[in-house]
């Protein structure tokens, strides 16, 4: 069990770090069933309508490698029906996102996927969220975001600290 988890902790520093800024790509490995890439999908685009109004925000989506990925497909379509209007090309008023979406572990039925959003925004900064997703594309647990966010709160703790 102790062996397990070091190896999960591993992998998603890996993950995190092959996904950084400088690097500033998607990427899309093997993928699970369709309906578990929907859900995937659907969630990331959930999280972008949280943060961002879909009638106001321009977002150009950072093709992977195999732009023509079902979880691309989805996640582009999911976006446009909520609203987001999508560049072509990265403009300068543009929310720029890009995705890692691989397969974390496989252990016979319990595979697991990792889904990363990277956000790079004109006006708020960088930031990166990360989720791990079951077979079924069921979120495992809460987010991981990182970015300005943390950098802010930071900040205000040490002025008021």
């Amino acid at each position: 069990m102790r062996n397990s988890i070091f190896s999960l902790l591993l992998v998603i520093i890996f993950v995190s770090g092959c996904a950084s800024r400088g690097n500033f790509g998607s990427y899309c490995g093997p993928l699970p069933e369709s309906d578990a890439v929907s859900s995937i999908a659907l969630d990331a685009v959930n999280y972008l309508t949280a943060l961002y109004p879909p009638g106001h925000t321009r977002i150009h989506l950072v093709p992977a490698q195999d732009a023509s990925n079902i979880f691309a497909q989805i996640f582009e379509n999911s976006l446009r029906a909520k609203g987001f209007t999508l560049a072509l090309e990265d403009q300068a008023n543009a929310l720029v996102v890009a995705y890692a979406l691989d397969i974390l572990f496989e252990d016979g039925e319990k595979n697991v996927w990792y889904l990363e959003l990277r956000i790079s925004d004109f006006e708020k900064g960088n930031q990166s969220i990360a989720r791990v997703y079951t077979r079924t594309g069921q979120p495992v647990a809460g987010q991981s975001r990182r970015g300005v966010e943390d950098e802010q709160s930071e900040q205000s703790r040490e002025k008021h600290g």
